[in-house]
């Protein structure tokens, strides 16, 4: 790494993303780009070739545990059943339904377009209401039948910055 590099890497923690590493991930992978560089900036922030290495496999075990594919959307749904909640990598709409007079979540690749979602979540980022965004999103199991819905969102942290803070880094 090179000293612009290595200042960019100190002034932008965690926001700096190798390129060279997205291209070796990408290719055995069927993930959007910005989810491997959001998960690339946060394993692989370092220079030492041990810890991108180290890096680079938490990158892999953390798709294979938490990315759905459109095809596994069935067994996403029944481990969410099966041990109350999982976390997942999708991307997340939020849509008002006038006939329940409730916001419902849904999420694509989970393939459940009626999940609970609370009013903090969609106020704080308005982005779920305006064609969603791509989040980790815990999903847990609802118990109480008479609810009307099976799954809702415990907690959301979006992948995709719906506006970037310039204040925070002058």
């Amino acid at each position: 790494m090179d000293e612009l590099d290595k200042k960019l890497t100190s002034l932008f923690d965690g926001k700096v993303v190798r390129k060279d590493l997205v291209h070796r991930i990408k290719k055995g992978t069927n993930v959007p780009t910005f989810v491997l560089e959001f998960l690339l900036a946060r394993f692989c922030a370092s220079d030492d070739p041990t810890e991108i290495q180290a890096g680079m496999e938490a990158v892999l075990d953390t798709l294979n545990e938490n990315y759905v594919r459109p095809n596994e959307a069935n067994a996403a749904q029944s481990q969410v059943a099966t041990k109350g909640k999982h976390r997942f990598i999708d991307k997340v709409h939020v849509n008002y339904v006038e006939k329940d007079r409730k916001h419902w979540a849904a999420l694509e690749n989970f393939d459940s377009r009626r999940v609970g979602i609370s009013e903090k979540h969609y106020r704080d980022t308005d982005r779920l209401l305006h064609g969603g965004l791509w989040a980790e999103v815990t999903i847990a199991f609802n118990e109480i039948e008479d609810d009307g819905y099976t799954f809702y969102v415990e907690d959301l942290r979006p992948i995709q910055l719906s506006k970037f803070d310039f204040e925070r880094y002058r």
